[in-house]
């Protein structure tokens, strides 16, 4: 009797095993030849933006810079709200849905709800570690440049930080 209910024990605590292959490993064809590719989108060729109600270029004072530096990303992303912008599964860039804070030198910046945000000083920020270099790199950097798309047209806003840094 105590061998069986041990032989129950030890099967009951087995592990549970599926013999056949799970069904969504069918759905998917093994033969790669059969899959149709898809061709590479080209890329498409946006004209200007038009000049919007804020300043496209300027002077950011470098001690300011600094003192916002300081804070950290996360005090500085609390004045304005973002979220993805995809291509399919592809990520684009940072989507401006609004500014929080109208009060907040970015209120004087043309950029508007809608703007995605591609990169800056060239350097894209998809990922929070991209977000961090680019922040710390601007300690150091003579000029904030950022490349948006607004809809079909692109614009860039570029800031002199002054004084200027030697390199």
């Amino acid at each position: 009797m105590r061998a069986l209910l041990l032989c129950l024990v030890v099967a009951a605590c087995g592990p549970k095993v599926e013999p056949r292959a799970p069904s969504y490993d069918e759905d998917f064809p093994t033969d790669k030849a059969a899959q149709p590719s898809a061709p590479a989108a080209a890329p498409v060729a946006r004209a200007d933006a038009p000049p919007g109600k804020g300043v496209r270029t300027g002077t950011i004072d470098r001690a300011k810079l600094v003192a916002v530096l300081d804070h950290g990303p996360g005090e500085f992303l609390r004045q304005l709200e973002v979220t993805a912008s995809m291509d399919g599964n592809r990520f684009v860039g940072w989507q401006l849905v609004q500014l929080v804070d109208r009060d907040s030198p970015l209120a004087a910046i043309d950029v508007v709800p809608g703007d995605v945000l591609l990169a800056l000083n060239g350097q894209p920020l998809s990922r929070p570690d991209q977000l961090q270099t680019v922040w710390d790199s601007l300690r150091t950097a003579n000029e904030v440049v950022a490349d948006l798309w607004r809809g079909p047209t692109k614009l860039q806003l570029r800031f002199a930080i002054e004084p200027k840094v030697a390199n």
